[in-house]
């Protein structure tokens, strides 16, 4: 590694000499000035030049290194400027992760201290992880009066809780989640409600799947059902144009997870298979 030095003084022109007796090794001069001198050393000689000069009516000053030097000292500038964008990314990818502000809409907006109580008996406070299983949040909200559907969805830190309520002259008869056809029950979510399925069953159209009848002791009460399932089924369509034409539109109609398979008929493709097919009541 080399650096150079910048030397002011009568007689510059004789440093070099000077320098080589105190056993400097010059590698560069160049008289910049009438009575200045740049000279070029190794790194670890530098010292040596002031120490040979100290005392004397010469001026020393460094100038910027060069080489690897020069690099190692960029690097070293430049260590300040990466470390804390680094900081920055990690501070943004903390910030996209943790709940920094909660926002209540929908018609039940005014319910929005409720919902905060809500949230921070559940554990989500300021900073706090999303959530990530909000079925039971959920829930919650919907034993609040008048709440008829509520959704928890977050994004770029803000928690969203969308809250609609029923009017008042609206009223919610209780009834039982029934399977729309036939198929295997993948999934049953009961937030309110007894289920009378299991996943893995198989299901015939109408079945019920969640019952409003729930015994609380000995005495039996009708709820508004909440939750969801999700069912395996056969499906089967006719679709019109050529046979990559009505896969899209197969799978637009049954899902993008839909298994699906596709034979020509008259008038375009019979297209069958088995779907995903998502049955909810009071959820979204």
């Amino acid at each position: 590694m080399r650096e150079q030095l910048l030397i002011e003084g009568l007689g510059v022109e004789r440093v070099p000499d000077k320098l080589k007796r105190g056993q400097v090794t010059v590698l560069a001069a160049r008289r910049t000035q009438k009575n200045m001198l740049t000279v070029t050393v190794n790194r670890k000689d530098s010292k040596k030049v002031f120490a040979i000069l100290r005392g004397s009516c010469y001026n020393v000053k460094k100038l910027r290194p060069l080489g690897l030097a020069r690099l190692v000292e960029g690097c070293r500038r430049a260590a300040g400027l990466v470390l804390g964008g680094l900081l920055f990314c990690a501070l943004v990818l903390f910030c996209e992760s943790r709940v920094l502000r909660v926002e209540v809409t929908g018609s039940g907006a005014y319910y929005e201290g409720d919902v905060l109580a809500i949230l921070e008996e559940g554990g989500v406070v300021p900073l706090s992880p999303a959530p990530e299983r909000t079925e039971l949040l959920t829930s919650r909200i919907l034993s609040l009066p008048r709440v008829s559907f509520a959704s928890l969805s977050f994004e770029g830190g803000t928690l969203t809780v969308q809250v609609e309520v029923s009017d008042e002259e609206t009223i919610f008869t209780p009834a039982p989640l029934k399977a729309t056809q036939r198929g295997t029950l993948l999934e049953l979510v009961v937030l309110r409600g007894t289920p009378l399925a299991e996943v893995g069953q198989e299901v015939e159209k109408g079945q019920t799947l969640i019952s409003e009848c729930v015994l609380y002791g000995e005495k039996e009460e009708q709820v508004l059902v909440v939750g969801y399932a999700v069912l395996l089924c056969s499906v089967e369509g006719i679709f019109e144009g050529t046979e990559e034409g009505a896969l899209q539109a197969a799978y637009l109609e049954y899902g993008e997870d839909a298994e699906l398979r596709a034979e020509p008929v008259e008038g375009g493709w019979r297209i069958y298979g088995r779907a995903r097919v998502i049955i909810s009541s009071h959820m979204q």
